[in-house]
């Protein structure tokens, strides 16, 4: 990278060395050669006949026009290849920083927004760095040399060039600005529509399924809209800003030539000064209208930067202590003091919970709706943190503990299991380092769901589609346990795993789950109490706190409130065991 950028300044210098360089032997082919005029002292060296004079300066009007044309050939290529190399390591930052942020962070973020300045932002970024950054470094350069040397040529002349220098650079930061704003409302707004188009294309099902097309396209209609007309309003003010540049350089042309003639008239000016102070005048102009000409990438770029600057100083990552202890391999003992947590001080869902799970142990966590079960289980991988007291694993702070490290002892069963864009046995190896295609089977056939993974199109080689919507939710829970199981980890963690499937799957899903709990310290998150006799105890939450907590017979005899809910599943499920006898 450094070689990079060293090789493409030198080259940007070079570049704008030969572009000083350039008016110079039209100066003395004017003077001297057309119109006779002796040499300057310092060039007494060269041929007086016009003829050898003239192949002089040809020749090395030619050696500048080669030399130019390598030196911006590099100085792009360098330039341009470094920014690649910086935009591929801003994408790289800004993925692993929206990686690392924890749940409150993409509870509020739209998926679709995120991807916009992964994508459609960082391009913006990159576009401008590959067509504006190598012009933009040689036309400075370029710009600040023939300022200098306009002024040693001729200072009068040069103020006369300059009078409209700051009314520009007013008009400049003011249209830069004014299409930064409009780039700014054109980049959401793609967000916007992003969001939208993400929305709808993963949850086409229910979309169609009440007739919602319409209204969808409308939505997204609306939103590419506005950004449509954002971007015409951009490229509007961009129209308005290059005629201003165009004006100033006119009329400064036509005002430093009005008054050159008159001095060339006057004898104080030869032919050739004149010659080289407008050509230095217009390579000054230059820079600047190229600049007017990509004030709409340049607004745009600075735009799409504020915003991915946005995410990369957003900070509500799980934080890691500096001096974090490394944990190779964990016992599983599980014990959580005094926890409370709360979204905000509205929102209140722990309240002073306590709990000791011994290492291996089978601990449930049951209670209605919103009774706190999954964000206490949540907790333990630290994919959320208790606003206060303490979840220690093998009596260490999770907190305190590195959080790669922390999470290789977790195996986690989320919900709604997600699976990815691969066959079968690569999602049920997710994760893990080492094993291969008979390395799934086996532990598929350990937790007894091999068959049923068997009966898939190509079993253990079916392409799973996006997200899994290709199987059943019971074929992707048989696969998502598997996976946990893979993993060979010390503490394993269920969330309402057998939530929604059919009585024949989620009995043999209740078997897998026995077996997978076999050995590692398990907390399973369930409605259904009917599938818990397996657990070794049971705790039952109410408004975030554990109001019972012991075995199922234990709890049952209690006639608490454990004791009334299974009752009513009882009752329920019977009331379906009459109305099945009826029908049938």
């Amino acid at each position: 990278m450094r070689g990079l950028l060293v090789t493409g300044l030198l080259a940007s210098v070079t570049s704008a060395v030969m572009q000083w360089i350039a008016p110079w032997p039209l100066k003395y082919i004017f003077d001297s050669v057309i119109n006779h005029k002796t040499l300057p002292s310092w060039l007494s060296w060269l041929p007086t006949s016009a003829n050898s004079l003239l192949w002089v300066m040809v020749g090395v009007m030619t050696v500048v026009a080669l030399l130019l044309a390598l030196s911006d050939y590099f100085s792009t290529r360098c330039v341009a290849t470094a920014g690649q190399r910086v935009i591929f390591a801003i994408r790289a930052q800004l993925f692993r920083h929206i990686e690392a942020q924890g749940a409150g962070f993409h509870q509020r973020r739209r998926v679709g927004d995120l991807l916009a300045r992964l994508g459609g932002d960082v391009q913006a970024i990159q576009s401008a760095v590959v067509t504006a950054l190598p012009t933009l470094v040689r036309n400075l350069l370029t710009l600040a040399g023939m300022v200098v040397i306009m002024f040693v040529v001729d200072w009068r002349f040069s103020l006369l060039a300059l009078v409209l220098a700051p009314i520009l650079a007013v008009a400049s930061r003011y249209y830069l600005n004014k299409i930064k704003s409009i780039q700014r409302r054109a980049r959401q707004a793609d967000g916007e529509a992003s969001s939208v188009a993400q929305e709808v294309l993963t949850s086409m099902t229910v979309v169609q399924a009440f007739g919602a097309e319409g209204v969808e396209a409308e939505r997204y209609e609306e939103a590419t809209g506005r950004g449509l007309e954002e971007n015409r309003l951009a490229i509007v003010a961009q129209s308005q800003f290059t005629p201003l540049v165009t004006l100033a350089m006119t009329i400064s042309t036509v005002v430093v030539l009005y008054f050159g003639v008159r001095s060339i008239n006057s004898g104080q000016l030869s032919a050739g000064d004149l010659l080289v102070f407008m050509a230095y005048l217009r390579g000054m102009f230059s820079p600047i209208r190229q600049l007017s000409k990509l004030a709409g990438v340049v607004g745009r770029a600075h735009a799409a930067a504020d915003r991915v600057v946005e995410i990369l100083n957003t900070h509500e990552e799980v934080l890691q202590a500096p001096d974090s202890l490394r944990l190779r391999s964990a016992r599983g003992t599980l014990t959580l003091r005094d926890v409370n947590f709360h979204y905000n001080e509205c929102t209140k869902v722990l309240h002073g919970v306590n709990l000791d799970i011994p290492a291996g142990t089978r601990q449930a966590l049951v209670g209605l709706t919103g009774s706190g079960k999954s964000t206490l289980l949540r907790m333990v991988p630290r994919f959320l943190d208790p606003t206060s007291g303490v979840v220690a694993l093998d009596g260490i702070n999770v907190a305190s503990v590195n959080l790669a490290d922390l999470r290789r002892q977790i195996a986690y069963v989320p919900q709604e299991p997600y699976l990815f864009r691969a066959t079968v046995w690569e999602n049920i190896l997710y994760g893990r380092e080492g094993g291969d295609r008979r390395t799934a089977v086996k532990v598929a056939r350990r937790a007894g769901l091999h068959e049923v993974i068997e009966s898939f199109p190509q079993g253990y080689d079916t392409m799973i589609g996006e997200r899994g919507l290709a199987l059943s939710g019971g074929q992707r829970q048989c696969v998502s346990i598997s996976r946990a199981m893979a993993r060979h980890a010390p503490v394993l963690l269920l969330d309402e795993p057998t939530v929604g499937l059919d009585a024949e799957l989620e009995s043999l899903i209740l078997a897998a789950l026995e077996i997978a709990a076999d050995g590692p310290t398990t907390i399973i998150v369930s409605h259904q109490l009917s599938g818990l006799r397996w657990v070794d105890q049971i705790a039952v939450l109410s408004d975030g706190r554990i109001l019972e907590s012991g075995s199922h017979a234990e709890l049952v005899a209690n006639r608490g409130v454990y004791w009334s809910l299974n009752e009513l599943q009882n009752a329920h499920l019977h009331d379906l065991d009459v109305d099945d006898s009826i029908s049938l």
